[in-house]
């Protein structure tokens, strides 16, 4: 029996795993808290999987580049395995698409999907339908890692009596991302008609468009200082009347911040007051502050002996940046 559509139904949104890529921007110096660059993307991984399964969520998709093209590994295809494993387990459908990475990696033909798991095709865009959640994703998977064509302009008409949600993983103008992928207009998603997109390729968590509803959820975890802020998942919350809202989950363990500091005002009072106003780093995790500004060495040794313990402290060109054409 089809449930009505929209009752307060949850579903989790992620996008740009990119299982097994490598944190960026790590300093070693004495006090600074230890940090696996290899270790930190898979347990922010099992952090977002661990939030969407206990709490309360009815679905989920995935918007693409769940693997990276430079990892493709046993352990990055036995994280995902044991990720969607662990959905199934928790009865959660899981809709997933392909982006550009994993146009580019043979780790997608060898998962084993539970039967809870779709994980659509490339060469045309199909439907899924949740009967008892009354809602429809549509959705087609990247298949070429160069894909110039505009997808979304062949997804299908919206189902009456459903919730549509569309499913893509595409740069749109291309003014958010050093790539184009799949490239569309805000014009041809207002035209399919959609409740929401739910998009993946960018890694920054922003709407495209006013009056449009959709989103990009981000990546599960920032790689570098290019990439700053909270990271996780975005959680769609449909209301009975059918709308739809977007909240941010954080959920990576590793979060990248920048401290801002203009000139002359490397005082203790300035950097104190930029480290109270951030969140702090949560109980097992920590924070990486990349310090712009008047940033001597005297500077660096103040901010990290007031930053405390879970917190690094970096200059800003201390570090090896994330790659270029990561997206």
């Amino acid at each position: 029996m089809t449930a009505s559509p929209g009752s307060g139904i949850r579903v989790a949104h992620l996008a740009d795993l990119h299982i097994g890529s490598l944190l960026h921007g790590l300093e070693d110096y004495p006090g600074a808290p230890e940090i696996d660059p290899h270790a930190a993307p898979y347990e922010a991984l099992r952090a977002a999987a661990g939030r969407i399964t206990a709490g309360g969520y009815d679905a989920v998709l995935v918007a693409g580049d769940v693997f990276d093209r430079r990892h493709s590994d046993t352990r990055a295809l036995a994280a995902f395995q044991e990720t969607l494993g662990a959905f199934h387990e928790a009865g959660l459908p899981t809709v997933v698409v392909s982006g550009n990475h994993d146009a580019e990696s043979p780790l997608p033909a060898k998962l084993l999907l539970p039967p809870s798991a779709r994980w659509l095709a490339a060469d045309a865009p199909e439907s899924v339908f949740w009967p008892h959640l009354g809602i429809t994703v549509h959705g087609q998977s990247v298949g070429d890692c160069d894909e110039t064509r505009d997808l979304a302009a062949g997804y299908p008409r919206r189902i009456p009596g459903t919730v549509n949600i569309g499913l893509l993983h595409t740069s749109l103008h291309g003014a958010w991302s050093r790539r184009i992928c799949a490239p569309t207009t805000v014009g041809t998603l207002e035209a399919a008609g959609y409740d929401h997109w739910a998009l993946g390729h960018v890694h920054h968590r922003l709407a495209p468009a006013a009056g449009l509803s959709a989103a990009y959820a981000g990546n599960t975890h920032g790689r570098g200082p290019d990439e700053p802020g909270g990271r996780g998942f975005a959680e769609l919350l449909i209301e009975a009347d059918g709308r739809i809202e977007v909240r941010d989950v954080h959920t990576a363990p590793v979060r990248y911040e920048t401290l801002h500091l203009p000139d002359g005002a490397a005082t203790e009072a300035a950097v104190r007051a930029q480290f109270a106003a951030a969140a702090a780093p949560a109980s097992s995790g920590a924070v990486i502050w990349t310090v712009h500004g008047p940033t001597g060495p005297d500077l660096l040794h103040l901010a990290r002996e007031l930053a405390g313990p879970g917190v690094m402290v970096r200059g800003a060109a201390a570090a090896v940046p994330a790659p270029r054409d990561h997206r």
